[in-house]
């Protein structure tokens, strides 16, 4: 890699960041913004229900009841009983849930908005800074097509705008990488004091601070210390020794939180500690599921599904084509360490890719970046872009409308069963729930609970324990409970019935 370090390939960078400088419109910007939001609102309203709804009301009982109820921050807390109390969801910090229900908390209204809304600022705010960072790398035409690709992508649309921390994880990843290029801009060195570095300064105090937010949000995003290191000692700075004791401390006390919440998160849920019986799901059973190397990784079925995501739901196949064009371009060299972390995370978690495909939005930025190299690279006249821009919004669309934005038949019932609970049970008597295998509803009912399945086998012994617990209503969706019959509520499409006692 050392032809990528040459005096030649410096001099086309600083000559493509005039460029950018001096031909980036803040038009492109406002336009790629608006589209953004356009493509993402027709799902503000709707309740987090249908793709991943578990992961969404996981978050967004977290919120409620650190807003509400005083539940330490520290020890993000749902409304799913184990051992006697709401249960705990040791895994990462929840920094944009925490954000939604603050929100929520000051200026009321739907927390099921806030929290899709909160996703969709940092969706906007992701596509300005992969804009303005992939002009300064690559100039206008790459940066219009990377932020396009980010702001169609189907993955990008759907978790774009639920309640979920993707979309702040690819803040925090852009953010950074932007922060750290604006620390080694030379050109600042023209008008700053070189001894003090101030602004300097502050874009890698900037950069610290997203990583540490990025890091903390989610532990496995480790890999981007690969390109990061690798940006740092390409530029002039890394000649400097005051320069690179800064970089490695700022990248030390950034792991720092890291280090100290996946400490307390695994010694919560340690087997035997005092809170053990109140986990949910925690950081050491996410260790457990996917310690590498996973047998996926010798499937050939596995590389046909990541195929098929590519061409599908993450980029479609307008974003593919325009990849394989960008990497036909020598341009993308550039991204190598990028996509090398890339491919690292794949390897380390193949199974979270093959099963969630919002793992996707880890890796989309340096993606959406070699796909603006291909729009760059076939870019043409007005009729070949507006046909190129036409395909990726129809097949966008495609992908993303039915789980973003249409919420399951099955589920339309389970706000009213939740507001017809919350008028019949008094705040904190716990409650059973049934819809499915999620714990949706128990969501929107707004009460401690447990959930049963269907056809549970011992179903009976789980209504005797709940009400021995307090328990002394079952709310059902979907479905009936022959034992409880007759119902002392029932709606369109759900039953409350009363439970009695053991």
């Amino acid at each position: 890699m050392s032809h990528i370090s040459t005096s030649e390939d410096s001099s086309q960078i600083t000559q493509s960041r005039q460029t950018a400088k001096t031909l980036i419109s803040p038009k492109v910007l406002i336009a790629l913004l608006l589209l953004t939001a356009i493509v993402r609102l027709p799902g503000i309203g709707r309740p987090l229900l249908g793709s991943f709804a578990t992961k969404n009301v996981v978050y967004g009982m977290i919120a409620r009841n650190w807003a509400e109820r005083d539940a330490p921050m520290w020890y993000p807390t749902l409304d799913v009983m184990r051992g006697g109390h709401r249960a705990l969801h040791m895994v990462e910090f929840p920094v944009s849930a925490y954000l939604s229900g603050a929100l929520w908390h000051v200026f009321g209204g739907s927390l099921d908005v806030w929290g899709r809304a909160t996703a969709l600022g940092f969706s906007m705010a992701s596509v300005a800074g992969l804009f303005l960072l992939v002009g300064r790398w690559f100039g206008p035409n790459v940066a219009t097509g990377a932020a396009l690709g980010l702001t169609l992508s189907p993955v990008a649309i759907i978790y774009g705008q639920s309640f979920m921390l993707e979309a702040s994880l690819v803040f925090f990843t852009i953010g950074t990488f932007y922060a750290i290029d604006r620390w080694l801009d030379r050109w600042l060195d023209r008008w700053l004091d070189r001894w003090l570095d101030a602004g300097r300064f502050a874009w890698l105090a900037v950069a610290g601070v997203c990583l540490a937010l990025l890091l903390l949000t989610k532990i496995y995003m480790l890999v981007v210390l690969l390109p990061l290191g690798v940006m740092f000692l390409r530029s002039d700075r890394a000649s400097r020794r005051g320069s690179t004791i800064w970089f490695i401390a700022i990248m030390a006390l950034s792991l720092l939180p890291a280090a100290c919440w996946y400490a307390h998160a695994a010694n919560t849920a340690a087997p035997g500690g005092p809170l053990a019986d109140r986990i949910y799901f925690s950081v050491r059973q996410s260790v457990d599921d996917h310690l590498p190397p996973h047998p996926l990784l010798f499937d050939v079925g596995f590389y046909r599904r990541l195929l098929g995501d590519l061409a599908g739901v993450v980029l479609t196949p307008v974003g593919l084509a325009l990849l394989a064009v960008g990497l036909s371009d020598r341009r993308w060299w550039r991204l190598l360490p990028w996509l090398a972390a890339s491919l690292v995370l794949i390897v380390v978690l193949p199974r979270k890719f093959h099963e969630m495909n919002y793992y996707w939005m880890a890796v989309l930025p340096p993606l959406c970046i070699l796909m603006g190299i291909g729009w760059d690279v076939i870019r043409g006249g007005r009729p070949i872009v507006g046909l190129l821009l036409l395909a990726a919004v129809g097949f966008s669309l495609r992908y993303a409308v039915g789980p973003a934005f249409v919420t399951p038949e099955e589920d339309l019932a389970v706000p009213a069963a939740g507001k017809a609970v919350r008028e019949l049970v008094p705040p904190g008597q716990p409650v059973v729930t049934q819809h499915g295998t999620g714990i949706d509803l128990l969501y929107y009912c707004d009460r401690p609970g447990w959930t049963l399945e269907p056809e549970e086998r011992d179903a009976q012994d789980k209504l005797d324990d709940a009400y021995r617990k307090g328990a002394r209503y079952m709310v059902v969706v979907g479905g009936t409970m022959r034992d409880l019959e007759p119902p002392c509520h029932r709606g369109e499409g759900f039953a409350i019935y009363r439970l009695r006692e053991p």
